[in-house]
């Protein structure tokens, strides 16, 4: 019991003394690094290093750490017993002056540019500093402190901005973006905070490593060397401060951090928006490739209401951007036509012609409120009101269906799709942005060829498949499915009303539920590295880039 009780005793006072030990070392670790005081902050008389200590603890105790950055920069200081790190001794001019030029750098390195990080702010601070410029009394340490926790800020407003992007890109494409993207985290901002002393090394440990984000650097430090002139780029591509334009906000995109990447899947459909394509990839290769048309948009000049504190604002038919999973393949899909598209678009022509519009185009009309089909001859639209339309519009299946033959249908709270389409012509264009916001695929037939060999779909099912799309059979097996299918026809047929068979359409819609959903990913990129490793540029259709460059031109402080 004795011997126990000194063994207890003796512990608790070993505890005693490693607890202050480690006070006194951490607090030795926090200026072991310290430079000499400046030669000419002595002219700062009334500088005294306990009181601005304590000056720095009064601060951050009363300042508010709502935020998660705030909160941590607050934590950063009580764990240096609220040692400045910048302002040691008035000011660490080499720790100091390594930062500036580490940010000044962000520009020909990243494209990002002075004004992010207020860099002719601290400059003039300093400069204030140096120059004896600060009144010798009692605002001096709010001159420092306020120095101080501006280095600290805009250190880490770097890393944030290397490793998650500078701008939000929620901001630049507005109510068009779906992504979900990641933001820096406690362990992030913590290990940003703890490498403070070796910053410089730091840094560049955070550079985005992809191929893709070092071609586009490459391309960028090409760019804005002085060897290269307006004169003397390629203007057949597209004008040197575009594409200077478009790099920076490229190499942007390529920072942001979506919470799912193309890495994370070996197969998968990429859409880019400005390039008109999606992609099929299997296994890091692109395997097929098709032309598409997206949705439509407007030249922001003739719609000022777009304009926004500096930002111009998503017209309602752009594609959304987004990741999902196409999870559902839709043959011979009928098109339910959006009220908006009724409203704006067909009541003008039923209200001009209407039986003649419903023959031509193949729709079959419902009553909105109890969804019974309506013969068009029943209706005189020029007594419906545009704004009340109590009907509902659809377009039956076929070839002439404005979806065509298959939609690929993935979640999203737009209610777009991949579609096929019986515009072929649109095709050929150079500008396809011609929708409503769906994307239309130019040969829908071969992706969906490519879903089925990817769902390990048997040959039976397949041609089966096949047949319900309108091709011919090519096996035995397949006959008899068609002979069944027609049976089941005519039976469905025989069990309708009399007045639903006037309605009848033998080809129907047939949604096919895919074993493995495919990863889909709608994207904006204006420029790109090609297949021949070359940087891409294209044009910036729904008028993104400027968004970016303003962002990075006038950051939120």
């Amino acid at each position: 019991m004795f011997k126990n009780t000194i063994l207890n005793r003796f512990l608790a006072g070993l505890l005693i003394v490693t607890v202050v030990l480690s006070g006194l070392l951490a607090g030795c670790r926090q200026r072991e690094h310290a430079q000499p005081q400046p030669h000419w902050f002595k002219h700062y008389t009334h500088f005294h290093e306990k009181e601005y200590i304590q000056f720095i603890e009064d601060q951050v105790h009363n300042e508010d750490d709502s935020t998660l950055y705030a909160a941590l920069t607050r934590d950063f200081y009580h764990d240096r017993h609220y040692h400045p790190f910048w302002t040691q001794k008035g000011l660490q001019e080499a720790f100091t002056d390594s930062l500036l030029a580490t940010l000044s750098h962000a520009y020909p390195l990243h494209g990002i540019p002075a004004e992010y990080f207020g860099l002719d702010s601290l400059r003039q601070s300093i400069t204030q500093l140096v120059e004896h410029q600060v009144p010798n009394n009692d605002s001096l340490y709010p001159y420092l402190y306020r120095l101080e926790r501006q280095l600290t800020d805009q250190y880490l407003r770097y890393a944030c901005a290397l490793r998650y992007g500078a701008v939000s890109p929620k901001a630049v494409h507005g109510s068009k973006w779906y992504y979900e993207t990641l933001a820096p985290d406690t362990a992030f901002l913590e290990a940003t905070l703890g490498n403070i002393h070796r910053f410089s090394d730091y840094i560049p440990e955070l550079y985005p490593q992809s191929a893709d984000y070092k071609a586009l650097q490459r391309e960028w430090t090409k760019l804005i060397s002085d060897t290269i002139t307006e004169d003397k780029a390629d203007s057949t591509v597209l004008p040197l401060q575009y594409r200077r334009d478009a790099l920076v906000a490229n190499l942007e995109r390529l920072r942001w951090q979506k919470k799912h990447q193309k890495s994370d899947d070996t197969i998968y459909i990429a859409v880019n928006i400005p390039d008109y394509t999606l992609c099929v990839v299997q296994n890091d290769s692109v395997v097929m490739r098709n032309r598409i048309c997206c949705g439509k948009t407007q030249n922001p000049e003739n719609m000022p209401a777009r304009y926004r504190d500096g930002l111009i604002f998503p017209y309602k038919a752009e594609t959304p951007l987004m990741y999902s999973q196409i999870r559902t393949l839709v043959l011979n899909p009928e098109w339910n036509i959006p009220y908006d598209i009724i409203k704006n678009e067909y009541y003008h022509k039923l209200v001009k012609s209407n039986t003649a519009v419903v023959n031509r185009e193949h729709l079959y009309i419902r009553d909105s409120r109890t969804g019974r089909y309506v013969k068009p001859d029943s209706i005189d639209w020029k007594r419906v009101s545009q704004n009340n339309i109590p009907y509902r519009l659809h377009q039956t299946s076929g070839r002439y269906n404005a979806l065509g033959l298959y939609k690929f249908v993935f979640a999203n709270s737009e209610s777009v799709y991949l579609h096929d389409t019986n515009n072929k012509g649109a095709f050929k264009r150079n500008k396809r942005a011609l929708s409503h916001g769906c994307v239309r695929v130019q040969y829908p037939d071969s992706v969906a060829e490519w879903v089925y060999t990817v769902n390990r779909f048997d040959t039976n099912y397949t041609e089966q498949l096949h047949i319900i799309s309108g091709a011919e059979p090519t096996t035995e097996k397949g006959e008899e499915f068609l002979e069944k299918k027609h049976e089941k026809d005519s039976l469905y047929y025989e069990s309708l009303s009399d007045w639903d068979k006037q309605f009848y359409r033998e080809l129907r819609p047939t949604s096919v539920a895919l074993r493995k959903p495919i990863p889909l990913f709608i994207e904006y990129y204006t420029c790109f590295v090609g297949d021949d490793g070359t940087v891409q540029y294209r044009e910036d259709v729904y008028y993104k880039d400027g968004n970016i460059l303003y962002l990075l031109q006038h950051p939120k402080r």
